[in-house]
């Protein structure tokens, strides 16, 4: 509980941080039903309607948020998270882009905003999660929402998607509760601005979740 409080004021704090209007929309999902997540929000269905002419369907920018331990992850996460992302690629279309971050034991961008169907490009991310780490950063959650703002499209639907690790052994995230503290590579949030307006009822699932646990 006392880690969601946590994440959840990190994520407030970022959205008064930031001046201009740009609306990214956050959910929550544990690792262990990352499947049935992209099964139930990114549907088959969503990719035949872009071949018709007379409904548009908006891309989607997803910033991808995975909560590791310190040392990296466990070979089954590893193995988890290629399943769920190459069951991705086949949701997603060309017109659609992922990136990756890390929070909590490791922080930082793993992956770079790319098309979810180079799976290619995406496994060998994953298979290297550690050492592909492009910028480190002191929180992975203001970093992620920073990358996603800098990376915003006006024209596609714009998300963060948080999955979390279930492993009790993994809870070691401590907030940055100030941008200031990220590094001088990272980007600016005067600069580039940006308001993230986060979803509560986005975020309801999780809250329920951990008071059950």
């Amino acid at each position: 509980m006392r880690t969601l409080i946590t994440i959840l004021l990190v994520a407030f704090t970022i959205h008064t941080s930031l001046s201009q209007e740009k609306s990214i929309e956050t959910k929550s999902v544990l690792l262990n039903d990352f499947v049935s997540f992209i099964a139930e929000n990114y549907s088959i269905s969503n990719i035949e309607e872009e071949t018709d002419e007379d409904e548009e369907v908006k891309p989607k920018s997803i910033t991808f948020l995975i909560e590791t331990p310190r040392r990296n992850l466990s070979h089954e996460d590893i193995i988890s998270l290629k399943q769920s992302f190459r069951f991705l690629s086949k949701r997603l279309s060309e017109t659609d882009n992922i990136s990756i971050v890390a929070y909590s034991g490791i922080n930082g961008l793993v992956l770079a905003k790319t098309s979810p169907k180079s799976i290619k490009e995406i496994l060998y991310a994953l298979d290297n999660f550690k050492r592909q780490i492009d910028k480190e950063c002191q929180d992975g959650i203001t970093y992620a929402y920073e990358y996603a703002n800098k990376t915003h499209d006006d024209l596609a639907e714009n998300y963060v998607v948080m999955v979390r690790n279930p492993n009790p052994n993994y809870k070691n995230y401590k907030s940055v509760n100030s941008t200031s503290n990220l590094t001088q590579d990272e980007p600016n949030s005067k600069k580039n601005g940006g308001a993230i307006i986060l979803t509560a009822i986005t975020l309801l699932p999780e809250i329920i979740a951990v008071i059950k646990d």
